[in-house]
């Protein structure tokens, strides 16, 4: 059977209807009419779990148009099929409320901020429409032409690239940092995450651990590691929650962040000669919270950098994003004492359970072939598939060490 792919069917409510209301709300002309629409999967098979994602060519009339224009949108809405095992959780949330709410009173002044301070970054593209009836559906521009993409290069190979990233993760943090400071936006409002889906979270993490407790008792090297994994699957989801919410602590650091800072959740441009990133956009801000940036920085040093760079040069890494946070908050106006770096290095030692649940759980996901991923697999239920992405090879040999400085940071302890 071939790979899970929501796009392979076409989502009814994706109609003449919608597609109207949406050129006349840009277009600003109630008598703005689409000629015609062309919809087609914007994703390969796997790459996308969450939400159906489609590319839209739209034809259309208005009063500011004498001749037919045509314009390219990319679709974001819930898949059609939501019948699998453990999708009610896709169902459940307010995924789609966050994100609108994202592009509808944060990016735009964020865009705003880092353009005045004389920055070329864009941050996301622009949103074209949205609605949340008769089901949640967003609507943003095709970049297509301006030559990004969803293409995965292997962005961890390159250290200047992995860097790069980090400066524009720090100048999104900054400017969310800046505006939440001086109250012009109310980044508290975003307290979405993976940890709060009740009792699909408890039930998620719980078959996660137990798959690879499974599998660690019959690895040679690791028995050391198994007890402490044991006492860590049953307090992770209650310390994570403090991860994903705002602290009071002296020192500690508050962000915008972006939830899911995932390599699949940007759009990359690359340098024709040599294949290199030049830009990026980020995309799907159906997670964001206002929390620590140690949420959106683990998710960045598992993402885009090197096994051996994450475990060789992480203070070269979280030095480079300081420098770039304070930088940019410098640009934008703020005249206050800037977070240090060790700020930053205390933040990163509070959440280290979190960095060593990532690499447990989250990190063998990143690293496993979804294109593999079959109905049956997804049927199986949550351990049967974690199981399968425990077994790859790199993931025991990078994990082997990463459990030893988990252990001796203090990660795994309660």
């Amino acid at each position: 059977m071939e790979a899970y792919h929501w796009g392979k069917t076409i989502s009814p409510w994706l109609n003449q209807e919608l597609f109207d209301k949406a050129i006349q709300s840009y277009e600003a002309d109630s008598h703005a009419k689409v000629i015609n629409f062309e919809i087609k999967a914007a994703t390969q098979p796997g790459e996308n779990f969450a939400s159906a994602v489609y590319r839209a060519t739209i034809k259309f009339t208005s009063k500011y148009q004498k001749d037919v224009k045509e314009m390219s949108v990319i679709i974001k809405t819930q898949p059609a099929c939501m019948d699998q095992p453990d999708m009610e959780i896709l169902l459940d949330t307010t995924l789609y409320d966050t994100e609108i709410a994202a592009y509808t009173e944060v990016l735009v002044k964020v865009q705003e901020l880092v353009d005045a301070a004389g920055y070329d970054d864009v941050i996301s593209p622009k949103l074209i429409y949205y609605t949340l009836t008769p089901r949640p559906v967003i609507m943003l521009e095709d970049v297509k032409a301006n030559g990004f993409d969803t293409m995965i290069p292997k962005l961890h190979e390159d250290f200047e690239v992995s860097k790069m990233i980090l400066r524009r993760l720090a100048k999104f943090h900054a400017a969310g940092f800046y505006l939440q400071d001086e109250k012009k936006i109310n980044a508290s409002a975003f307290d979405t995450c993976i940890f709060k889906f009740g009792k699909n979270s408890e039930k998620l993490f719980s078959e996660g651990y137990e798959a690879l407790l499974n599998c660690m008792t019959e690895w040679d090297g690791f028995e050391q590691y198994l007890e402490p994994i044991k006492h860590f699957k049953d307090i992770i989801l209650e310390k994570s929650l403090k991860t994903y919410s705002p602290s009071s602590d002296t020192g500690a650091i508050n962000v915008l962040n972006h939830g899911d800072f995932h390599f699949k959740n940007m759009l990359y441009k690359m340098v024709e000669e040599g294949g290199k990133v030049e830009d990026f956009m980020m995309l799907d801000f159906q997670i964001c919270v206002y929390a620590s940036p140690a949420v959106d920085l683990t998710y960045a040093l598992y993402n885009f950098v090197s096994d051996e760079n994450r475990l060789t040069r992480y203070d070269e890494l979280l030095f480079t994003y300081h420098e770039q946070f304070v930088e940019a908050l410098k640009k934008f106006g703020y005249l206050k004492q800037p977070p240090s770096l060790l700020d930053l290095q205390v933040e990163m030692l509070k959440n280290g359970h979190f960095h060593a649940h990532f690499g447990m759980l989250m990190y063998p996901f990143l690293i496993f072939d979804l294109s593999t991923l079959k109905p049956e697999d997804i049927a199986g239920g949550m351990k049967n598939l974690k199981s399968k992405m425990f077994e790859n090879e790199r993931f025991k040999e990078v994990i082997k060490k990463e459990l030893e400085r988990y252990l001796h940071k203090g990660f795994l302890d309660g």
